[in-house]
């Protein structure tokens, strides 16, 4: 019996030894570029507002009218021809692995606005043809708030006045 316990313990005495002695090595070589990036987040806008804090929020007006009241957030001026919707939108820039010190925003409609309607946002009437620059100086981590009108003609019609606003933030 002495003599099975030496060999067997021998036996496992080798093949630890040979498990030991083995290795094995291996390399991950990692490559890619660094991007620098910005973001652009809507942080508050007039009316029933979600998605605020994202890049896609969503204002609704629900029913307007001239001699109604004025949607959650904005404030109504009654003129002799026309009425206007005030209120305003914040928009919030950020930026990574970038040198620029501000940036430029620009907005344009998504598609055109309803006859007899007018969107503006500081004073400057937006189209869907061209965009608007609200700022060539952003500061990029503060939100910027930006004046927002809909002036509605008196002759404009009953119907949908539905657009988006879309913002650019360019790096200068």
């Amino acid at each position: 019996m002495k003599k099975m316990f030496v060999v067997t313990l021998l036996a496992t005495m080798m093949f630890a030894a040979n498990a030991v002695a083995a290795t094995a090595s291996g390399t991950l070589t990692v490559t890619g570029t660094l991007d620098s990036s910005v973001t652009l987040v809507v942080q508050s806008a007039g009316g029933t507002t979600s998605g605020t804090g994202t890049a896609a929020a969503t204002s609704a007006l629900g029913s307007i009218s001239k001699y109604g009241s004025a949607p959650t957030g904005f404030t109504l001026a009654r003129g002799a021809s026309n009425w206007t919707l005030s209120s305003t939108v914040g928009v919030q820039v950020d930026k990574a692995n970038l040198t620029s010190t501000d940036y430029t925003l620009t907005a344009q409609l998504g598609s055109a606005p309803a006859s007899g309607v007018a969107w503006k946002l500081n004073g400057s009437t937006l189209s869907d043809s061209a965009a608007t620059t609200l700022t060539s100086t952003g500061t990029y981590g503060s939100t910027g708030s930006y004046s927002w009108d809909i002036v509605v003609a008196d002759s404009a019609a009953a119907a949908a006045i539905d657009n988006a606003i879309d913002f650019t933030a360019t790096s200068n």
